[in-house]
């Protein structure tokens, strides 16, 4: 461990390899970053992507375990895991329920076993009975945490409950922050982590969306440097990156290289002063999947 080391950052990375990625149909209604669009290839194109991201994390010290997906479970968005599983800088391990059915196949006991192990867990929340009532709350997807300050900050939609987040928050000791958060056309946005980003120095957010201004307060509470961005921005998943430490104990943030050009020189050079900044093609993913790298990634704290 680096002597850096800093206990609130993800040091180690968890990434589901897949074999069956495609466009989820019953993820569609709710997620407006989908494309429903042939390409040529797919397959082909999204094994290469993501053998490209395992090539540049491990190029830049940053520590990862890969998991093979399951060819005999219909899991299309089993590349997503930050959507059913977490865990805290506490320990604490948590499996979240998710909105659509053939998501909910996704969970498997050897990722939480090696969750459990290697996050040095005495304790797992299973969340996953609440699909019973209609209660849903789709993991880092739903919830962006500020671990420094034990705040939790979601954008109410038909995946993040409100109910099922407050007791939530309360289980593990974080104040809840639910608001509600619209794109261009009015419509829910699905998921926080694709219109905020939390990292220790910085916060990247499109206070454009937010319908409730109270957000604000917390985010300035916070003493981190605000980095606003733009809808066109957030729906070319600027928004959807991670902070965490490479081996060294260096800050780096993640980033797809669709988010990385269509930030302005004055954002990267904010976020450049604070952190490394690794950019991943995953295009075809974003497209197709309606989710960015920060989706393809869970993160431990070890």
């Amino acid at each position: 461990m680096s002597v850096n080391f800093r206990p609130n950052i993800p040091n180690l990375l968890v990434l589901i390899k897949p074999c069956q990625f495609g466009f989820n149909k019953e993820t569609k209604e709710s997620n407006h970053f989908q494309k429903s669009i042939k390409i040529e290839n797919l397959t082909y194109k999204v094994s290469n992507e993501f053998e490209g991201v395992v090539t540049i994390l491990l190029k830049n010290n940053i520590a990862i375990k890969v998991f093979e997906d399951r060819p005999s479970t219909y899991t299309p968005d089993a590349i997503f895991l930050n959507n059913w599983i977490s865990h805290l800088p506490n320990g604490l391990v948590t499996v979240f329920p998710m909105l659509a059915k053939n998501r909910q196949q996704e969970v498997r006991e050897d990722i939480i076993d090696y969750f459990i192990e290697w996050g040095r867990a005495d304790k797992l929340i299973d969340l996953t009975k609440e699909v019973r009532n209609n209660r849903f709350l789709e993991g880092t997807g739903s919830i962006v945490f500020d671990h420094f300050r034990k705040e939790a900050y979601a954008c109410l939609s038909e995946r993040t409950n409100l109910e099922l987040l407050k007791e939530y928050c309360s289980e593990i000791g974080y104040c809840s922050i639910p608001f509600i958060s619209k794109d261009e056309n009015d419509l829910s946005i699905y998921h926080t982590n694709v219109m905020l980003s939390i990292t220790e120095k910085y916060i990247l957010v499109c206070l454009d969306s937010i319908i409730d201004s109270s957000i604000n307060l917390y985010l300035q509470k916070s003493n981190k440097v605000v980095i606003p961005i733009s809808q066109n921005q957030v729906k070319n998943f600027a928004g959807n990156v991670i902070e965490v430490l490479d081996k060294d104990g260096r800050s780096c943030l993640i980033m797809s290289e669709t988010a990385y050009t269509i930030f302005t020189d004055s954002q990267l050079g904010i976020i450049s002063s604070f952190s490394k900044i690794i950019c991943v093609n995953v295009a075809t993913i974003e497209k197709i999947g309606g989710g960015g790298i920060r989706c393809m990634l869970a993160g431990l704290f070890v």
